[in-house]
Order: structure tokens, then sequence, then C-alpha cells
């Protein structure tokens, strides 16, 4: 991470979903660079072309879906934040998603406003 300050990819099929999240997170002074993936394979693009410090990524994904990118990212990748962001609240997704390395589980339907919180909680004091 370059002087405090996070590059982030966010892999969602929503552009609703991505919008937020660029709202939110464009008014963060700890957010370097913003990059966007729709889909499994953009997002692996992305990884092996850009330097990317956190991963926000939903579990529906088109193609191989988000728990396929997670695991891409922690064998490829695991110095990398991953953030599931995602409506599939149940545990045994948590379970499943914490068990294979995963550091966030966000609700996308109720914990949004927990995301600048998040990010801020790894910057240096």
């Amino acid at each position: 991470m370059q002087s405090n300050c996070f590059n982030i990819l966010l892999v969602d099929d929503s552009q609703l979903v991505v919008q937020r999240l660029f709202e939110i997170l464009n008014e963060l002074d700890c957010v370097n660079s913003l990059k966007e993936a729709n889909s499994y394979y953009q997002a692996v693009a992305v990884l092996d072309n850009t330097s990317i410090d956190i991963v926000m990524m939903d579990i529906h994904l088109p193609g191989k879906n988000g728990i396929e990118l997670l695991k891409y990212i922690k064998e490829n990748y695991p110095a990398i934040i991953t953030v599931m962001l995602t409506n599939q609240v149940s545990t045994s997704y948590q379970s499943l998603c914490k068990a294979m390395g995963c550091d966030h589980y966000i609700d996308k339907s109720s914990e949004f406003e927990k995301i600048a919180g998040l990010l801020e909680s790894y910057l240096p004091v």
C-alpha cells in the first residue's frame, strides 16, 4: 500500500451496487484508486495487471463465482484484503468464506455503512 492509500477492486455484476460503492469509497481519503470488474475473468485480468490492496466482491458473478475468485486471490495474492459483499448472508456461506481466508463478510442489504470504518481500520495509527 503506497502512502497509506488503498487500490481497490470492486467485483459485482450489478451496476447499481458498483455505483453506490464508488460513491462511498470516493469520499474516503484512504482510497488511492478504484477499479471495477463485473465477472470473475475481468477481475482476474485486473489482478494480474494491477497492484491491488483490497478486493470487494459479490458471491454471485457471471461465469465463475466470487468463492472461486476468493480461492484464486488467496492462492495467488495472499496479502490482498478480501471482502465479500453479498445478499447471501447464510451462515454456511459465511463459514465457507471464512475458512477460505476471507477477511470480511458484509451484507449488501443492511451493512453498507460499515465499509468506510472497515477500510479505515487498516490504516496505520
